[in-house]
């Protein structure tokens, strides 16, 4: 049958996860959108904007990107849950499977894992071209 397939179960996995993503994205941009609308209209008031308002709305050069996250924390998280990914995929994976060259789902965590790595080497970058 159809609906029993590995492919069939993997599709609606990666379907629900980038649905989710989509969702999350919609949500964050929708959410963005409304608060520069509220700065619009309060400066079309003539109101003043405080620091803090302003600092909502992306980076001051404090190190945080456009949604407060530090890059640096970020990608360390990332690493993270690409190592427990590949743990978890290892764990679960027979050992027959493994020596005949099933290991492919451990090498899942390797994407999130990279991702993370990259955004640390970003944040060192940007720190050391910031103090010079």
């Amino acid at each position: 049958m159809f609906y029993n397939s590995p492919t069939s179960i993997l599709a609606v996995i990666w379907g629900a996860i980038l649905l989710l993503v989509f969702i999350v994205s919609l949500f964050t941009y929708l959410g963005r959108r409304s608060k520069y609308r509220m700065l619009e209209r309060l400066a079309e008031k003539g109101q003043t904007l405080s620091p803090e308002m302003l600092a909502s709305l992306g980076s001051l050069g404090n190190g945080h990107n456009a949604n407060g996250k530090n890059p640096l924390t970020s990608g360390i998280m990332l690493m993270c849950i690409g190592v427990a990914l590949t743990i978890f995929f290892w764990a679960t994976t027979d050992f027959e499977d493994l020596l005949h060259g099933g290991a492919m789902p451990t090498v899942i965590g390797i994407i999130p894992f990279m991702v993370g790595l990259a955004r640390v080497i970003s944040a060192r970058i940007d720190r050391r071209d910031s103090n010079k």
